[in-house]
């Protein structure tokens, strides 16, 4: 299909297919684009605050450069699917009030399967306000503690103690396949919000589940024909109609497209703070940095550490976590005294790292300038050959590919920059 000029390929697929993926694309096009007109945004922030300032001036001037190639790629224009497209939306429900200030509380657990004992002596309290970020390496016993949480996996050892008025909402990667493949989508939807709202009609379900692109005849299919994102539209519907107060959420962005994972962490973000709490696991930066998040806990060498502040660069930095030399220092937070500490690695560390960056940030520059040269050789390359599909299709995946390398690596040059202005502000 040729749209404003722009070549898109759909291999292989019949008319239907071919409208459900142009359907996707849109989405997704949708979502890059006002992902993209945000980053510029703070960019342009930056820029006009610290433009004037000697020392910010070489950090400014490498953010307006990485503005202007965001408009050089075209990732500042609006994609053409945009005046049509409605992004997928749902608000969730008014947290009922909870007296209590803990919602929930682990006192003394060792948390684990059987005989096996993944966190020891684990005190956490969660309270209203709470938004908490649970991190660490894969299999270190993140989402038994979600489960532990939840009341699905019983404790080896202490105490689970829970508010009389807390009510528990939960979002699982896996919750869309536990779906029943028989059952049509609105009849499960309507169910499960029925057994928290008996008054709830037909109509709410669809409307809920219309928000999500889940309407017309998409709603009364049965689970097992729906995709795995909509699977995933189905689950988050069903959660969407349970008014809770304590949500648990454990990798939520895994099987929702990127759109639904935009307005998840929107709907997160909007619910009343001061009445409710959330704790999530997740790997997805993107989605994390829309939560503001008012602590993050680490699991590391069967410990839980919990700390009182926003996340950071270092924490997506877990390959560093529990190795010698760069050890984090886990010690059991009590209910009333939960540690505060930022640093997990030592002002040497930092200095060493703040090092390495300054010199990998020109290096990226360079590279990110030839993959867009690259580009723009593919590009007059398929206006030469605008009559051969084959050569069409081979020179689409490169430019795709080249495209998701100058994507990666402005994400590596922010997250650099980010952490250079971080460690200069600790210095200063």
């Amino acid at each position: 299909e040729v749209n404003r000029g722009a070549l898109q390929i759909f291999k292989s697929c019949s008319y239907d297919r071919f409208l459900q993926e142009k359907t996707k694309r849109a989405e997704a096009a949708q979502t890059v684009y006002r992902r993209n007109v945000e980053k510029a945004a703070k960019l342009q922030q930056f820029v006009d605050k610290y433009g004037a300032t000697a020392t910010k001036a070489s950090a400014a001037q490498s953010r307006v450069k990485q503005i202007e190639r965001m408009e050089r790629m075209g990732q500042l224009e609006a994609p053409p699917e945009t005046k049509n497209f409605k992004p997928p939306s749902f608000v969730l429900p008014k947290p009922p009030r909870a007296q209590d200030e803990t919602l929930i509380a682990l006192v003394g657990a060792d948390i684990g399967h059987g005989d096996q004992l993944l966190i020891s002596n684990v005190n956490l309290e969660i309270k209203r306000g709470m938004r908490l970020l649970l991190r660490g390496a894969n299999g270190v016993g993140k989402s038994a503690i979600l489960h532990t949480l939840r009341g699905s996996l019983p404790l080896l050892h202490g105490n689970r103690v829970v508010s009389e008025r807390m009510r528990l909402g939960v979002f699982t990667q896996d919750l869309a396949q536990e779906l029943d493949a028989d059952a049509r989508a609105l009849d499960l939807v309507t169910a499960y919000g029925r057994e928290h709202d008996a008054t709830l009609s037909d109509l709410t379900a669809r409307n809920v589940m219309g928000g999500l692109g889940l309407s017309g005849e998409k709603a009364i299919r049965q689970v097992g024909n729906l995709s795995g994102g909509e699977k995933a539209r189905v689950a988050l519907s069903m959660f969407a109609l349970k008014p809770s107060n304590l949500l648990l959420l454990d990798e939520p962005s895994n099987h929702l497209d990127s759109a639904c994972v935009e307005t998840l962490s929107h709907a997160l973000t909007e619910w009343p703070q001061e009445d409710s709490a959330i704790v999530i696991i997740s790997h997805d930066k993107s989605f994390c940095r829309a939560i503001n998040f008012t602590h993050v806990a680490t699991v590391a060498e069967k410990r839980l550490v919990v700390e009182q502040r926003s996340t950071s660069v270092a924490d997506w930095n877990l390959v560093d976590v529990g190795r010698h030399g760069d050890r984090l220092h886990v010690a059991s937070a009590t209910p009333n005294q939960e540690r505060v500490s930022g640093a997990l690695f030592g002002r040497r560390e930092i200095r060493r790292k703040a090092h390495n960056a300054k010199k990998r940030i020109p290096k990226i520059e360079n590279e990110i300038e030839k993959a867009e040269l690259e580009i723009q050789c593919i590009d007059a390359e398929m206006m030469e050959n605008g009559h051969d599909v084959s050569k069409l299709i081979v020179l689409a995946e490169l430019k795709e590919s080249q495209e998701a390398a100058v994507l990666k690596l402005m994400e590596e040059w922010e997250e650099l920059e980010t952490f250079l202005s971080n460690a200069e502000k600790d210095d200063s």
